[in-house]
């Protein structure tokens, strides 16, 4: 859902991370007010610091944080220049490099079923921008959404070395200031200045509901990676980006031409070969 604010919220001439950084600020509050209540009602499956954090687990989970700010980056930027309907549906390649980097990270094994999947998005992917490949050019639209698909992928699995030692909700909270921080640094770098124009009023309370929803997301998200295998995930995942297509395609009367709804369908087929 907040990535359907979002696609609202943004239009070509705005800057994303201003968006961004009072989103966090709204995420940040719902946070807190969450990490209050579990303090005062002695809950720990979300609240505890599983065991004490060195020096180097907080720049390893610092390290992560940042890098997945990227991901957020260019997922905004997608919506600026994209459709909402084939953004999220080309997101069904991210668990593809959640299973290269287990492959990596974790010596897990690929099946032959993987491998396929790989064969389909690269050919998918090739199809659909050949004219591109032509000029050796991509557009815009595809560029911004392997960005942020391959970073979340990465990211999805590296989240799980911080909570493991931060707990659920710490991290979470750990996330969003990391997150605030990115942009407080693009604010000074980009503009001189280290909070951006205040936006309308019908946008901050578009902001307050993103904050919101992704408050409760991302403790979702974060707790089911912690309980149950990725497969599961990936699976969630996939039934979501089929509702957001249909909202994509009904809401914003968005456009698809053959070569997306190809490429659309090879995702798809893409992400349930993840499953095997």
């Amino acid at each position: 859902m907040s990535g359907i604010i979002w696609k609202k919220i943004l239009v070509n001439e705005s800057k994303n991370y201003h968006y961004i950084f009072f989103r966090v600020i709204a995420t940040l509050f719902f946070l807190l007010l969450i990490k209050f209540y579990f303090s005062n009602n002695n809950t720990d499956d979300f609240n505890a610091i599983i065991s004490t954090p060195s020096l180097y687990d907080w720049v390893i989970c610092i390290a992560i944080c940042l890098f997945s700010f990227w991901g957020l980056y260019f997922y905004t930027q997608a919506l600026q220049n994209g459709r909402i309907s084939f953004i999220t549906s080309l997101n069904g390649i991210s668990p593809f490099f959640s299973f290269i980097t287990s492959l990596f990270l974790f010596n897990e094994v690929l099946s032959i079923s993987k491998y396929l999947s790989l064969l389909l998005i690269l050919i998918g992917l090739f199809l659909h921008q050949r004219d591109k490949w032509r000029e050796f050019t991509i557009s815009k639209e595809v560029f911004y959404t392997l960005m942020f698909t391959i970073i979340w992928g990465i990211s999805f699995v590296l989240f799980s070395i911080p909570i493991k030692i931060f707990g659920v909700l710490n991290f979470s909270i750990i996330l969003e200031v990391c997150v605030f921080a990115s942009c407080i640094v693009l604010l000074v770098f980009k503009e001189k200045r280290i909070t951006p124009a205040k936006p309308s009023n019908y946008h901050l309370w578009l902001c307050f509901l993103m904050g919101f929803l992704v408050a409760g997301g991302s403790l979702l998200s974060n707790f089911t990676l912690k309980l149950f295998p990725v497969s599961l995930n990936i699976l969630l995942g996939l039934l979501f980006e089929v509702i957001v297509l249909i909202i994509g395609l009904y809401f914003f009367s968005e456009k698809l031409a053959r070569k997306d709804w190809i490429l659309i369908g090879i995702t798809t087929v893409s992400g349930f070969l993840l499953l095997f």
